[in-house]
């Protein structure tokens, strides 16, 4: 019986975003990948088999009302099922219903040891309607979560909107989410999605280490300022802010699990998303250390090069984030240098 990882892709995105069709493109394109499917439709009956290219596959349809009530205990149960049936299949795709909060869904793919050696989280791709998603986040949090949560942005339905009105919507969801990969598509030209790729993007914002909050301290500084563009509706992602920190010195494991534990038990109902690469005192190896939900990973990344300069950057995604509560969250947890 087979013993190889069996990679998982997520795909979110709010009603009406494109989802199935962009799932049928992925399993079309992949036609000697074997998927087992995981559906979650919102309501008394899941997706129809037919719209499926290759209904053959396994799929695993979710008819138990809201995600966000009932996935995670019955994700559980499905994971065990397909262990069982491993030989089966190559890849999971686990499509969320369009309302919602991917973090449920991701939790045991990053929390779970087990789960995450055998069921590895390739990524999570939100599909945003180009056309409406502007009043999506303006209205709804779910939306919000969608797009800060996500490790590639799928502006679908490019083909039905300006050219202008694309490179406006790709600045404010590099906005919401600095850490995503933002592409345009539409169903007759889905563009060519690279996961392995986007687990680089840390990597990237660590090489360009201030260049986010260098361009914002040039808008707060440099006049004149240009008046925002008028919009009918309030919109909360406003509050919507990312922070990013660079530390030079090592962090004590044991005072960054407990003070987050700490933080993300009592005081982080805001925060969407924490990602970071790690220095930690005494050892030899990267952490990949990440949020979701209430739950903290610690995941050794890669091993320091002999000449590289050791550096810790992490990223917070959430409303109103308070940036000097968030610094001194994480001095704390920093190895105190000792006096002679």
């Amino acid at each position: 019986m087979s013993t190889t990882p069996k990679p998982v892709t997520i795909l979110t995105g709010f009603l009406g975003a494109g989802k199935t069709t962009f799932l049928n493109h992925l399993i079309e394109k992949n036609a000697t990948t074997r998927y087992a499917i995981i559906e979650n439709e919102f309501g008394e009956q899941g997706i129809d088999s037919e719209l499926i290219l290759r209904p053959d596959d396994t799929i695993v349809e979710l008819n138990n009302g809201c995600l966000c009530c009932t996935l995670n205990d019955n994700l559980y149960d499905i994971l065990n099922e397909l262990f069982d049936r491993k030989d089966e299949f190559d890849e999971i795709i686990l499509e969320a219903t369009g309302v919602a909060d991917p973090t449920g869904l991701a939790e045991p793919f990053v929390s779970h040891p087990l789960i995450k050696e055998f069921f590895p989280l390739r990524g999570i791709i939100c599909l945003v309607d180009s056309e409406q998603v502007e009043q999506h986040i303006a209205n709804t949090e779910e939306a919000i979560k969608q797009i800060t949560f996500s490790d590639v942005l799928l502006l679908n339905k490019s083909d039905l909107t300006s050219k202008e009105h694309l490179e406006v919507l790709t600045e404010k969801m590099q906005r919401l989410n600095p850490l995503a990969q933002i592409v345009p598509g539409n169903k007759n030209n889905f563009p060519n999605i690279d996961l392995v790729k986007q687990n680089n993007q840390l990597e990237e914002l660590f090489a360009k280490k201030h260049k986010l909050h260098e361009k914002e301290e040039k808008k707060e500084t440099s006049f004149p300022v240009k008046k925002p563009h008028a919009h009918h509706h309030h919109e909360h992602t406003e509050e919507v802010n990312s922070q990013s920190f660079i530390f030079d010195q090592p962090f004590d494991y044991a005072a960054l699990d407990r003070q987050f534990f700490a933080y993300l038990t009592l005081q982080a109902r805001d925060l969407y998303r924490m990602k970071g690469l790690v220095w930690v005192e005494g050892s030899e190896e990267q952490y990949l250390i990440q949020s979701v939900g209430t739950r903290l990973d610690f995941e050794k990344k890669r091993a320091w090069e002999t000449a590289e300069k050791k550096q810790s950057v992490l990223v917070f995604i959430g409303k109103n984030l308070q940036r000097e509560a968030l610094e001194q969250l994480l001095n704390n947890c920093l190895v105190q240098k000792t006096s002679i």
